[in-house]
């Protein structure tokens, strides 16, 4: 009797040994979980901080013909829309421009016909970006117009663009607006 009574306390304290092992166990994978969290939130408002500051650059600044091109390429592919008004474009119809990147609302022929505007006293213009029946963005990645001399759309490089933010009615920054001084 007495032989299985001590088999049954090491299985008892066998099982309970085990419990602690367990309990250690999930406490150390939650705290990791609540660590790892931590972690990638903090990633993220990195990636945040870092999409927004490609945008500095271009707020209420004044770049020349060459940094405009560079804009072009540097955000071709990405779901920003440029637009560009040149002096030609701007004496034939103020308040457009053409339209490279990501399409905005009111572009026809990849050329915003749609005024642009800003409201209140913001230094930014209010545009949204267009899309599709499916939701899917449309985009003009062809900036051959902006190298072609002659053209209403030519990019002198030594000409001088002031740089201005697009945001759409949510606030989010959707684009830049170039318009030569």
């Amino acid at each position: 009797m007495e032989g299985e009574m001590g088999t049954g306390a090491r299985i008892a304290i066998a099982l309970i040994v085990l419990g602690v092992l367990i309990s250690v166990v999930f406490t150390i994978l939650g705290f990791t979980r609540n660590t790892t969290n931590q972690g990638i939130s903090t990633v993220q408002n990195s990636l945040e901080s870092m999409q927004l500051a490609v945008f500095d650059d271009y707020d209420q600044q004044i770049q020349s013909g060459t940094q405009v091109l560079s804009a072009l390429k540097l955000f071709e592919g990405r779901p920003v829309g440029l637009v560009v008004r040149t002096k030609a474009q701007i004496g034939k119809s103020a308040d457009t421009g053409h339209n490279y990147g990501a399409q905005f609302d009111g572009t026809d022929e990849n050329f915003v016909s749609d005024a642009l505007t800003k409201t209140g006293d913001n230094s930014w213009y209010v545009k949204n970006l267009d899309s599709d029946a499916n939701g899917t963005m449309t985009y003009n990645m062809n900036y051959l117009p902006a190298k072609q001399s002659g053209t209403d759309a030519f990019i002198r490089p030594t000409a001088k663009f002031l740089a201005e933010l697009m945001k759409d009615t949510t606030g989010t920054i959707v684009g830049i607006c170039f318009t030569q001084q």
